[in-house]
């Protein structure tokens, strides 16, 4: 064989599997190549907090049952701070045994191997019109690029 073919067999299967390698290893490692950057512990928290705080509805606990009811949003991410200082933890890679958390799932993008824990205080009208508030947790499973998927 000469070295022609060597350079055809690089070039037609080696080059692209070493670009799908770094690729799948980005994915891996929570790297969003639509953005072409890893997404920051406050863009996490703030993705988590889009999440619950524009959904219709939020199951919360109504006379000993947990209804889906609808709830009074959040004007913005700073005054949910504001209001929740201690809201929220980011479990590491690894650190969470999140529905979807596997190796192909991980390399595809899907999953980035992080855990967000967030106490959301849910604020409603009862029957009557008073605004009652309730604390809830959720466990948020984001892709890489941030979108979200809430574990109730």
């Amino acid at each position: 064989m000469n070295r022609t073919y060597f350079l055809a067999i690089f070039l037609f299967i080696g080059f692209p599997l070493t670009i799908l390698s770094i690729y799948f290893s980005l994915n891996y490692s929570g790297f969003c190549c639509a953005k072409m950057r890893y997404l920051s512990e406050k863009d996490k928290l703030k993705l988590a907090f889009d999440s619950l705080n524009n959904a219709e509805q939020l199951r919360i606990k109504i006379a000993g049952k947990m209804q889906y009811h609808e709830f009074i949003k959040y004007k913005s991410f700073d005054e949910y701070i504001k209001d929740n200082p201690d809201c929220c933890t980011i479990s590491p890679h690894g650190g969470v045994d999140a529905i979807g958390d596997s190796f192909l799932t991980r390399i595809f993008g899907l999953h980035s191997g992080e855990g967000i824990r967030i106490k959301f205080k849910v604020r409603y009208l009862d029957e009557n019109g008073l605004q009652i508030s309730q604390e809830r947790t959720a466990g948020i499973s984001l892709q890489n690029c941030g979108e979200g998927v809430t574990l109730d």
